[in-house]
């Protein structure tokens, strides 16, 4: 329906959406009227970040395909990471001077430096893996939630975690069910496969830049 809040789904869907939606946002019934599938932006009463921590707190298994990686964006906390046993980041950009100046810019504010030792321990913890994919492609990013069970839900559109947004119209993305997770965990991996595997060069860089605290000229290549 034009203009509905969100978008009506299949009854299966539903009945595996609300439940979960709602164990996370218990006042998700009052925000939106039909949580099993939701159309979010950037005026939506539940933002892109509030969704994908609720949806990272309940997920063992989380594969994000985004274009460029971010660091100074990451702001996860031990909550959202508690039950997660593996995070697989796929970009199709990167860019070593970048990652190192992120990095430093984080060891440098004290308010992120926790962030970037969460993100270390993930690292040292085999947790986390970064692979690019510059040949891959795929549009626009999405991110896919797995239980115990499988996967179970999909947030496809615009990841953006901090405000102001990067443009002034809106930033669309929106929460998918079970059957729609699963499609796009297939196509995550047939380009995971392929991809390059830049989680060493990328921890090798930030370890360097937490113990030094300084920017500093590594030598480090990332090939693409």
């Amino acid at each position: 329906m034009p203009g509905a809040p969100c978008l009506p789904t299949t009854e299966a869907r539903t009945n595996i959406q609300k439940p979960l939606l709602r164990s996370i946002f218990p006042d998700m019934a009052a925000r939106f009227p039909n949580p099993a599938s939701c159309l979010l932006d950037e005026r939506s009463p539940l933002d892109f970040r509030t969704v994908f921590g609720g949806m990272l707190s309940e997920s063992t298994s989380t594969e994000i395909a985004i274009r460029n990686i971010r660091l100074g964006a990451v702001d996860l906390s031990s909550q959202e990471l508690n039950q997660l046993r593996r995070l697989r980041i796929l970009v199709a950009e990167v860019n070593a001077h970048t990652v190192e100046s992120e990095a430093y810019a984080m060891s440098a504010d004290p308010s992120k430096q926790e962030n970037l030792q969460r993100i270390l321990n993930l690292f040292r913890e085999g947790r986390l893996e970064i692979r690019s994919a510059p040949l891959g492609g795929w549009s626009p990013d999405f991110t896919v939630f797995s239980n115990q069970h499988g996967p179970n839900c999909l947030l496809l559109g615009l990841h953006w975690f901090h405000r102001p947004f990067p443009h002034r119209g809106p930033a669309w993305a929106i929460n998918l069910g079970s059957e729609e997770a699963e499609m796009a965990s297939k196509r995550f991996t047939e380009i995971w496969e392929n991809a390059h595997d830049i989680g060493p060069a990328v921890r090798r860089l930030m370890e360097r830049t937490a113990q030094r605290g300084t920017f500093r000229n590594s030598g480090l290549t990332i090939h693409q």
